[in-house]
């Protein structure tokens, strides 16, 4: 389980951490890696635990994870560009030469768009107020200004006069 002279991991080693990046066992990307058709499986699970307790290892497969994941999540961002890009180009085509009997396409071309989060609904809610409701509000307020109370939306600063 020697390092090669200038600090790096042998082919073996290497290749070891590439099968368990890869979702192979200990066991089974040791004997991938190495010559282990002599070996018993307590051997190789001996070995495959050591090697896979040396620092260097586990940060090697550490590092291929992380470019791994890396280039899944890109990957995916690629994709989901690339749907917006071609649901946006049908659509656009369709409205310019949609013939009746398109229907089928252009519902297909809505639902991948919202897959993808092209399409947002939007809800818009209003309080319902009165006018009679508002009027009162006002009248409360205003009752409250002049009698110098309404505190309503002023910090303790601006009550202080400590507000520049």
């Amino acid at each position: 389980m020697g390092k090669r002279k200038d600090g790096e991991l042998t082919g073996k080693q290497l290749a070891f951490c590439h099968e368990v990046s890869n979702g192979s066992t200990l066991t089974e990307s040791y004997s991938k890696a190495y010559s282990a058709d002599n070996m018993s499986r307590r051997s190789i699970q001996v070995e495959s635990s050591k090697l896979a307790a040396n620092p260097d290892i586990t940060l090697t497969i550490q590092r291929l994870n992380d470019e791994k994941v890396r280039r899944e999540s890109q990957s995916a961002l690629a994709l989901s560009i690339s749907d917006k890009t071609r649901v946006l180009e049908k659509l656009r085509d369709w409205m310019d030469t949609a013939e009746p009997s398109d229907t089928n396409r252009i519902q297909s071309a809505k639902l991948l768009g919202q897959t993808v989060g092209l399409f947002k609904d939007v809800t818009i809610t209003e309080d319902a107020r009165s006018s009679d409701d508002i009027a009162r509000q006002l009248e409360d307020r205003l009752a409250n200004l002049l009698e110098g109370s309404d505190n309503e939306g002023v910090t303790s600063e601006q009550e202080q006069g400590n507000v520049h």
